[in-house]
């Protein structure tokens, strides 16, 4: 039932509501595997064909009419530092939101299947190294926290997602010697976080808060509710493109839930 209303209210948005893509796109992936190299090409070149820049934050929110997309990607997987060439010869610069209880010279063999399993991943399970995560950070990408273990944070005590919360940034800060300023909360939707939380992390110190909920791109862009919208890589590009384009803020409105269910 559920499949078949998310697939209802994206084929009516499509053909009836289309707005057609906003200039200020933000996306995310998860991992990015070899065998993913040519989507990812696909999926630059042609953002690339329709005049988007790929831009950092600070562009990003400072766009006035230019089209702009902001890439980032969620968890901690190796294989970004292993795709470090692929995004120099794209000339694609990223922000990785990392969870830090799983950097490989930190943490034992068992914490990190774990840790896969918690967040349902099959494919390469190798997180970064300390040394990985500072070399992303002076190839000139922007490094952020996704909390240190990738709890679901409305399911915790407000202590201990505080604490994940805190963790996470200071573990980072620690490794990388500098301020970390960009957060994304795991899971992403709104049910998934709380405006109490949202304030703590802007009290310890984060400029920018990023959900996940898809299908809200048409709505603000705004440095603590960034709106980001899942580009899936075993997907068409048509089929991607399509949820970017649909509008579910009202549906998101009403159930707290994507209107796309990704």
């Amino acid at each position: 039932m559920k499949s078949a209303i998310q697939c209802a209210i994206r084929s009516s948005h499509l053909r009836f509501l289309d707005r057609g893509l906003p200039p200020r796109l933000a996306v995310y992936m998860h991992s990015l595997e070899r065998e993913q190299y040519g989507p990812f090409r696909v999926f630059v070149e042609y953002m690339r064909s329709q005049d988007y820049d790929f831009v950092d934050l600070e562009t990003f929110f400072a766009c006035n009419g230019r089209k702009v997309i902001y890439l980032s990607f969620d968890d901690n997987y190796r294989a970004w530092f292993d795709a470090l060439q692929l995004f120099s010869l794209l000339g694609v610069k990223a922000t990785f939101y990392v969870n830090t209880n799983v950097i490989r010279d930190r943490t034992c063999a068992s914490d990190i299947e774990a840790y896969y399993d918690r967040i349902d991943h099959h494919q390469e399970r190798i997180p970064l190294s300390s040394e990985e995560l500072k070399t992303l950070s002076s190839s000139g990408h922007a490094i952020g926290s996704h909390t240190h273990s990738h709890f679901l944070l409305t399911s915790l005590r407000t202590c201990e997602a505080r604490s994940e919360i805190s963790r996470g940034k200071q573990e980072l800060e620690d490794i990388l010697g500098q301020p970390v300023d960009h957060f994304s909360y795991p899971f992403g939707m709104r049910r998934h976080f709380s405006e109490e939380l949202r304030h703590y992390c802007r009290d310890i110190g984060f400029k920018t808060i990023a959900n996940a909920i898809s299908a809200m791109q048409h709505s603000p862009q705004t440095p603590l509710h960034i709106q980001r919208s899942l580009w899936r890589l075993d997907q068409s590009l048509e089929h991607n493109l399509g949820n970017l384009r649909v509008d579910g803020a009202l549906f998101a409105e009403i159930t707290g839930r994507s209107a796309l269910g990704e």
